[in-house]
Order: structure tokens, then sequence, then C-alpha cells
């Protein structure tokens, strides 16, 4: 016999320790969450529960005690043991509790009828359930693997399977700290990824389901799933529209007015198959990162209009700006070509008080980059690396405490002493330096990052369009894309003349186009098959690759299947999108189209800043 005060129980007699250890394994069971049953298993425990409700042994073999009854005594019966001495009723105590516990019309009957008439009320049906604590080591490491699995594809199945099959003797399918446990994982930001690859879609429907799932069945949504469900609604494509922000403005709409999440796409129209009086879900106020997340999405879209709504709300949410928030407005004001904008932004953002930070420096970097300031690039770039190494001359032939001059003079800016280039930093350079034609610099600056004495190699996804703020280990990759563009951009067929190569480029005063050679583009070329790395580039830097050898190469069919041969024997093509595959049936087509290709020249130059 165990104590049950030990325990923390109110009382110390008649537990047995058996007893004891059953409920509390029991009781750990029912609170975690589980994974998808298969339907084999689902099937099997339908089976056993009928066979127990009606008095029938398990399909295992197991003796549940149906062949043990206990009747009432009778009022003659009670006199006549009524001298009986305390030893034998004791006994007779303990032997009617063992029937009891598995007596199958116990079960049946439910603890209100199997204890009528009895001082103390029975423990809840499931405790003494033999189904249950085998369903339990069923659906436990379901519950586990839905959570930690790294395959999404996987844990969703499991999360849909284990909705389906729910036991009786549970009230919800799933514990909500497993259901909490799960959205977290679904939006999850990896640490080889930007955003825009990891909240998809996809994901923001299956976010959605997740949270209707808590919010439905007695559990409440919390502030940072909101926010990540507004932040999915507004991601998945390419470029940002407004009807993305209006699914974010509708999720908003829903966490304010404490609604189902995604009740606003259905007008507000609520299904039948949910039971009102489980819903407790109380009201959550929205927070900086909130309004965040809508000014990100407007400024994605450009929309001056859209832009006003999402100001509206932090305005009149009386939620005071943080740093992120005028990283925003950089960012907005850049892509919108108004540099007066981002400098009002920058100068608001020192005068509250907070940091510029890394963020802020290349978000500056890229705003000054994508509008033509590449003297401005130039002096940053150089503080930043003397900053990382005080006594190495500098390869760009700059000055860093000129370079400090002319900064605070021309932007009023001056860049801490403690900042250092990080890996955005480097991809942001060379990406402005090859945009604009400036092949030279752009290698300097990736013999720079190559050479720097803090570590910035690693597994790395390519990206489509690069967004500040995004952290990524390792920028390899998109620097690679990012040449690759500029020979598409800049290069010229191998022999061109000076007069031809005016005409076309009659903005090219320094004759950029010159460097883009084809002998240049195979070394790089060779230097990126090279690579040690475990991550494959997209469609878009493959495609660019190709277009480049197009052009340098003079539409030279033989080059371009020798190059297409070594990209699918290193990368394969299992990734490649559309595009990518019309212009591989154009290589290896038996009559080459060439004017195919000097239709794509044109095209690229034609190109703005997203290429």
């Amino acid at each position: 016999m165990l104590r049950a005060s030990s325990l923390g129980l109110a009382f110390t007699h008649g537990i047995s320790r058996r007893y004891l250890l059953r409920s509390h394994c029991l009781h750990q069971q029912l609170c975690h969450e589980t994974h998808p049953i298969p339907s084999t298993l689902s099937h099997l425990h339908t089976q056993e529960t009928l066979k127990m409700s009606k008095g029938l042994p398990p399909s295992d073999g197991t003796d549940t005690g149906t062949a043990t009854t206990v009747a009432e005594p009778s009022p003659d019966e009670t006199n006549a043991t009524s001298n009986t001495n305390d030893l034998s009723l004791q006994n007779e105590t303990k032997s009617h509790r063992a029937a009891s516990s598995t007596h199958p019309d116990l079960v049946r009957r439910g603890p209100s009828q199997a204890t009528e008439g009895s001082r103390r009320p029975a423990p809840p049906r499931y405790i003494f359930s033999r189904y249950a604590y085998r369903d339990h080591r069923i659906r436990q490491p379901l519950y586990e693997k839905m959570v930690e699995t790294t395959n999404p594809d996987e844990a969703w199945q499991t999360y849909e399977e284990l909705l389906k099959y729910r036991p009786p003797h549970l009230e919800q399918s799933i514990p909500h700290k497993y259901l909490h446990a799960f959205a977290a994982s679904l939006v999850s930001r990896s640490e080889t990824l930007p955003p825009q690859k990891t909240r998809t879609q996809s994901i923001f429907l299956r976010l959605l389901s997740v949270l209707n799932t808590i919010y439905h069945t007695g559990g409440q949504v919390r502030l940072w799933e909101w926010n990540a469900l507004i932040e999915c609604a507004g991601r998945g494509w390419r470029k940002t529209r407004m009807d993305d922000f209006q699914a974010a403005l509708k999720i908003y709409q829903d966490m304010v007015a404490n609604r189902a999440p995604g009740s606003s796409f259905s007008k507000g129209a609520e299904s039948g198959s949910h039971d009102p009086a489980r819903i407790v879900s109380h009201p959550v106020k929205p927070d900086i990162v909130t309004y965040n997340t809508l000014l990100s999405i407007a400024g994605r879209t450009l929309n001056p209009r859209v832009m006003r709504i999402a100001e509206e709300l932090l305005a009149s949410s009386g939620v005071s700006p943080d740093r992120i928030t005028y990283l925003i407005y950089q960012r907005y004001y850049a892509r919108k070509g108004k540099l007066s904008g981002v400098r009002k932004v920058t100068a608001r953002l020192l005068e509250n008080g907070c940091e510029l930070g890394m963020e802020g420096v290349n978000s500056l970097l890229w705003a000054y980059g994508r509008n033509g300031r590449l003297d401005l690039v130039e002096y940053i770039y150089c503080i930043l690396r003397h900053n990382l190494l005080p006594d190495t001359p500098p390869t760009t032939g700059l000055d860093a405490e000129d370079s400090a001059r002319q900064l605070e003079w021309l932007e009023s800016l001056t860049i801490p002493s403690d900042l250092k280039p990080d890996a955005i930093t480097y991809y942001t350079v060379i990406q402005v330096y090859a945009y604009h034609g400036r092949l030279r610099e752009s290698l300097h600056t990736f013999s720079d990052m190559i050479s720097s004495p803090v570590p910035i190699t690693g597994k790395v996804e390519d990206v489509e369009e690069f967004e500040p703020g995004a952290t990524f280990p390792s920028p390899i990759i998109p620097i690679y894309r990012a040449l690759f563009l500029g020979f598409a951009r800049h290069a010229l067929p191998p022999g061109t003349s000076a007069s031809e190569a005016e005409r076309r480029r009659p903005d090219d005063r320094e004759h950029v186009w010159r460097a883009w050679t084809f002998e240049q583009l195979y070394t790089i070329f060779d230097d990126f098959m090279s690579l040690p790395f475990d991550s494959k580039p997209n469609t878009q830097t493959v495609y660019w690759l190709l277009v480049a050898f197009a052009t340098t190469s003079g539409y030279n069919q033989e080059v371009l299947r020798n190059v297409l041969e070594r990209v699918e024997a290193r990368f394969g093509t299992e990734r490649w999108e559309r595009r990518l595959r019309v212009l591989r049936e154009k290589i290896l087509a038996e009559q080459f189209d060439s004017a195919y290709f000097e239709w794509l020249r044109q095209t690229q130059e034609r190109r703005g800043w997203e290429g």
C-alpha cells in the first residue's frame, strides 16, 4: 500500500499500488497529442470496443472477468450476516472492487449507473477501460511524430488521420498543446530559406485548419498564431497582389472580432458541424508585430492606397512604431524609386532612438544601389570592411575616413564602428554591381567575401527576390545567380563592333560590356560547378546561366548543349519550371532557333531591376 499523501492526494487509505500506477499512466496518456492512426488500427479499436460492450472476450485472448458477477445482498442476507467480523467485511469489499474493475457492464453503462447507491463516486469510465490504455500507446507516438517529423507532408497526413479517428473516451482528437506545437512547426523559419519560400499558400491553408481545430475544440488561439496566419495569407506568390492584402486584412478582422480564423472568407457563415458551446476563445489584442506584418504586405503591393489602409490601422491602434516599422518603409520607398522618402524614414528612425543595425545598413545599400547611387554603396561598403579589417587596405582604393566624411556630408549618415559586413551585405553589393555592369567590382567583392575572417559559408537555397532583413548562412548561390544575370544583361555576341555596341547601348559610356566575355563566364561557370555545396540552384539561376552562354557564345548550339549536360548531370531537372524546360527544348532541337535566343537577349536588355 502507498500513502496517497506522498502523491499529493487528500486521502491515505484504500488505494493499491497497481491502481495508482495505472491511473497515473492513463492520465499522462490522455494529456498527450497524437498522430494519424492507420485505418487498420482504428478498425481494430472499433472491433475491440464492440466485443467488450457485448461481454465477449477481447481478440488478444485476455480474460476480462466476464464470468464474475456481483449481486446486491437482500435485506435478509444483510441481517443474517450482521455479526460477521470486520475482517470478512473488508475482504468482501476488496473482492467487490476487484470484480467491478473488470466488469463489462460497468464499462458499458457508465459511472452513474455502476455506482448507484455508493458513497464515493467512481473514477471516469476510461480508467477501467482496457482498450483505452492500448489506444493511448498507439496514439502517443503519433502525437510526437506530428510535431517532430521534418517531413511536412507526413506531419500533415498524421494530423488528418488523428482528426478522422477519435476514440469515444477522448473529448478531442488531439490535445491542444500538440496542436500549438504543430502550428509552430508549420511556420518555423528556415535558416537557409527566405520567408517567401517557407510561408506558402499551402502552409497558410494548413495553419488555418489547425487554428480552426483549436478554436472549435475549446482552445485559445494565441497572438503569435494569429500573426503567423496573417503573414501567410499575404505570401505564397512571387508578386504580392491587392487580393493578398485583402486576405490578410480579413484574418486581422477575425482576430479583433474573436471569430474563428477564416470566418470572413465565408462572409461570417459558421459551419454547423461545430458545437458553439465548446468555444471558449477570448479576444486577442493586436501588437506591433501584427501591424508590421500588414504594413509589409501592403508595401510589397506598391499600391499607395493599400499602404494608407495599413498606416491608418497602425495609427488608430495607438501602438508605437518600432525599428522594423521604419525598415519596412525604407524598402517601400526604395522600390518606389523615392530616395527622399528613404532619407526621411532613416532620419526618423535615428531621432526616435532606434539603432540602425546591420539590417538597416543592408537595406540602405539595397535602396541606394537600386536607384543608381553606386558612390554611396562604395562609401558604406568601404566603412564596413574597415570595421572588419582595420589594418587591411581596401580593394576599392577608397579610404575609410574619407568615405565616412563623404557619407556624413551627402546623407548625414554615420555607420557605427561595431557593424561589420555579413552575408547579406556581400550579396547586396555584388548584386548591385552586377546589375549596373561593374563586373570587376563584383568579383572584388566576391573575393572579399571568400577571404573574410568571419565564416559565412554553408548550405543555402537560391532566392528569386532578395528581401532585406532575411538571413542566409551563405550567399554563395545567390551570388552566382547575380553574376549570371549580369552576363545575360550586359554581354554582347562576339564580333560586335564598337559602333554597333554604341548603337545598342547608348547610355553605356564606359563600355562595361567589354568585360562580360565568354572566357570570363566560362571561368565563373567552372568555379560554380566545383563548389562543395549540397543545395541545388533554382530555375532562375540555371535559366540566366544558359541565356548568358547563349549570348556570349554567339548562339553556339554545341556550347549550349555541353553546358546543359553538365548542369543536368550535377543538379538534375526535377525543380525546373516551364520557362526553363522550354529553353532546354530549344537547345536540344535539331533545327536550332537562333531568332529565339536573339529575342531573349533583347528582352533582357529591356528588363528592369527585378530581371
